[in-house]
């Protein structure tokens, strides 16, 4: 077969597949998209795959999300990667590499589930701003996909709350099936569900979103509809008409995408700060347990003497212990001996330890063993943890006890 007569059959079929018809315009578009799109402040966008409902929201840097404003966040800075892992890993991120990103869906996952609304976020030269894409029904899914396609690169930062775990497995997915793309080009993704955790769970939580936003930033979300609700919401929209509730969900999902980077620069402060905008034990704390997985035991040590100075509220006895252990670590004994001795007298697993690590300490370094058994006896009697621990600590107590025999 020549080459010219393949090409032609390859265009016939290519026709019969995509349809050569020409880009529908307003006119051909139903009536009930034209509604939704003035319902939510939007305008309709066609192609050849369907038509899909676009709605862009800027927001200067004077706009306030709780006591804060974007202008606020210094956008010439770059955010530390390790502000957003667990490991100290290098690098930076600028911020105007980065795509926050939210979706509201039809259900909670499975095959049939669908991102009826996709939410866009970034960084612009005078201020921040978010692109809505929304489907007027089902058969304008490919559509509104492909025009998401163009959001995402390699040179693109993607930041998401719980998106490593639904979002972009789901939008994946539903690229897949609508034949637009097998994967998402991006240069990495940052879901910052997990650095909240880590830094904020133990002060607050219930780290859902609209909680950390309240918490962080002291916004409050008036009249916001709750996601629960949402999916019933679109699903009215398909079977009534109705669009009088869909402008509450593009709120909804642009408050999300506006806390994110709220929420993005204000971890990449707290570290680069080193806990400087940090103002309770709890959340000193967990800065002071993320550093000692790094082994950065110097930066452990320095945030005990903020969390000493300040009256929130006193240590609790694992914030003690832990820094006991770093003081340890860093040589410091006569700090580490103070904490132990705090807890010393403790009926608990804190408690416990610290009377091992005095027991250790005055056996080992000050060789005053009479000392250093009583503090093994007062472990003792303070219930060891386990039976490999009891069976170690009543081991010490012979040793100590043949010592101080000789």
């Amino acid at each position: 077969m020549s080459g010219n007569s393949l090409h032609s059959k390859l265009n016939r079929f290519q026709g019969a597949i995509l349809g050569d018809r020409p880009t529908p315009d307003l006119q051909d578009v139903p009536a009930r998209y034209r509604q939704m799109a003035k319902a939510v402040d939007g305008r309709i966008v066609s192609g050849r795959a369907g038509s899909f409902c676009l709605v862009k929201t800027h927001y200067s840097r004077y706009h306030s999300h709780g006591h804060l404003t974007l202008g606020d966040i210094p956008g010439d800075g770059p955010f530390p990667v390790s502000a957003f892992t667990r490991k100290d890993e290098p690098g930076y991120v600028e911020p105007a590499s980065l795509l926050f990103i939210d979706a509201e869906t039809t259900g909670l996952g499975g095959a049939g589930t669908v991102a009826f609304l996709v939410g866009c976020g970034s960084v612009v030269e005078d201020g921040f701003e978010v692109r809505q894409y929304l489907i007027p029904d089902y058969s304008d899914e490919a559509a509104m996909l492909e025009a998401l396609l163009s959001e995402f690169d390699d040179t693109r930062v993607i930041v998401s709350y719980n998106g490593a775990a639904f979002d972009l497995p789901l939008l994946q997915d539903r690229m897949i099936i609508n034949r637009v793309a097998r994967e998402l080009a991006m240069g990495r993704h940052l879901d910052l569900l997990h650095p909240v955790r880590r830094l904020f769970r133990r002060r607050l939580g219930d780290c859902r979103l609209v909680n950390v936003e309240k918490k962080l930033f002291g916004f409050q979300r008036n009249n916001d509809i709750p996601g629960y609700i949402i999916p019933s919401v679109y699903f009215d929209w398909l079977s009534e008409q109705n669009p009088d509730l869909m402008g509450m969900i593009l709120e909804h999902n642009r408050l999300d995408i506006v806390s994110l980077y709220y929420l993005a620069a204000y971890l990449a402060r707290a570290f680069q700060t080193e806990g400087g905008i940090l103002e309770t034990v709890d959340d000193l704390y967990s800065l002071s347990r993320i550093y000692g997985w790094r082994k950065q035991n110097h930066r452990v040590v320095d945030l005990y003497r903020r969390i000493d100075a300040l009256r929130d509220k006193p240590p609790a006895g694992d914030v003690l212990l832990f820094h006991a252990q770093a003081f340890k670590r860093v040589g410091a004994y006569e700090k580490a001996v103070a904490l132990w001795e705090r807890l010393s007298s403790a009926s608990s697993k804190e408690g416990f330890w610290a009377n091992v690590e005095l027991a250790k300490h005055y056996e080992h370094r000050v060789k005053d063993i009479k000392t250093a058994y009583q503090y093994a006896k007062k472990a003792d009697e303070l219930a060891p943890q386990s039976r490999r621990q009891r069976q170690l600590l009543h081991k010490r107590l012979l040793r100590l006890q043949s010592k101080l025999s000789r």
